[in-house]
């Protein structure tokens, strides 16, 4: 299913977070918590449109030893 929320749901729950810590503990942790549930929202669309054209997801690359 194409417009299926479920898929954002670490996006939300971070997203909650950082406005619960941003009015109650602290406004920097807040916003970068905000960022970091944009920058998932972000990263989950662009993988969910990979996947739309048939491309590859992208994972991460081994790490070389």
């Amino acid at each position: 299913m194409n417009g299926d929320w479920k898929a954002f749901r670490p996006a939300i729950w971070l997203g909650m977070l950082g406005i619960v810590v941003l009015l109650v503990l602290n406004v920097f942790v807040g916003i970068a918590l905000i960022g970091g549930a944009l920058g998932v929202g972000l990263r989950i669309q662009s993988g969910r449109r990979r996947a739309a054209r048939g491309l590859p997801v992208r994972t991460r690359r081994p790490r070389r030893r």
